[in-house]
């Protein structure tokens, strides 16, 4: 398993096989608006963190097509907010992931801990990704995809 955090802490204390560390997989993020902003970098092999995740299908679409992509969530922002807020946006993830399942579009999740007590064990990182109606296997699958990516 893989993540993404912004602190320095060791892979192996944690469970994982890799940390890396948010500098370094920076050049391979590109933070977008939307999924049609996303749109125009599908032909890049590069990690899409988008900033709102209202979805467009055309676009989820054009993206799945070229296998070169991968959305990226942010964990934290979830993790961090509460109430109502946390609600629509884990509503929001939900419909956006299957979007991305129906048309065989690649994601990942990584947590961006800020501290080293922040950081998940992959279990807990799988049991949270499931809150988004996926299955182990997929939620699995989704941390391992970050090998490919940095």
């Amino acid at each position: 398993m893989f993540d993404i955090i912004k602190c320095s802490a060791d892979a192996r204390a944690h469970g994982f096989e890799r940390l890396f560390s948010f500098e370094e997989a920076k050049a391979r993020v590109a933070v977008v608006e939307n999924a049609e902003a996303a749109a125009e970098l599908r032909n890049r092999k590069t990690l899409l963190m988008l900033r709102d995740w209202k979805f467009d299908e055309g676009a989820i679409k054009l993206i799945a097509e070229k296998k070169k992509a991968c959305f990226l969530v942010d964990l934290s922002e979830i993790i961090k907010s509460r109430g109502m807020r946390r609600a629509v946006s884990i509503s929001k993830l939900r419909s956006f992931l299957r979007l991305c399942a129906k048309h065989g579009a690649f994601y990942t999740f990584a947590s961006f801990a800020e501290k080293e007590d922040e950081i998940r064990s992959p279990e807990e990182l799988e049991h949270i990704i499931m809150l988004f109606d996926l299955n182990r296997g997929q939620a699995h699958f989704a941390l391992r995809m970050l090998k490919e990516y940095l």
